[in-house]
């Protein structure tokens, strides 16, 4: 009688980088992310300035009249089209989602930071 053994190695899982993209192309093409990022930050033809950076300046527009103004327009703007391009998927609704997550970093200030850990205010 003989017995032959047939060694078979697990295959290694995937690493973190390869987990994370993954993830990112089973919600979105790459195709559709160049595109949306590209159409929320090319300059408007007749203003000179990207949806992307106008939404900012809005926020930052916002925050000036009260720092709970600024970041409750930017975050439901943002849930509201995160919501969308999560039923739809679309290439618009993405473009939604990078504008509206570009517009975010108007309304928030690196000093909210300071003033939320410590509590000293300007």
């Amino acid at each position: 009688m003989r017995v032959t053994v047939d060694m078979v190695y697990p295959e290694p899982e995937p690493g973190r980088w390869a987990r994370l993209w993954d993830a990112i192309t089973a919600r979105v093409k790459p195709w559709q992310a160049v595109a949306a990022l590209a159409g929320a930050v090319i300059p408007v033809p007749w203003t000179g300035y990207s949806a992307a950076t106008t939404w900012a300046a809005t926020m930052s527009e916002a925050r000036d009249i009260h720092v709970a103004v600024g970041y409750c327009l930017a975050v439901g703007a943002f849930a509201l089209t995160m919501r969308r391009f999560m039923k739809r998927r679309g290439v618009l609704a993405l473009w939604g989602v990078a504008v509206t997550g570009i517009g975010l970093f108007g309304a928030a200030s690196w000093y909210d930071v300071v003033v939320v850990m410590t509590g000293v205010h300007r």
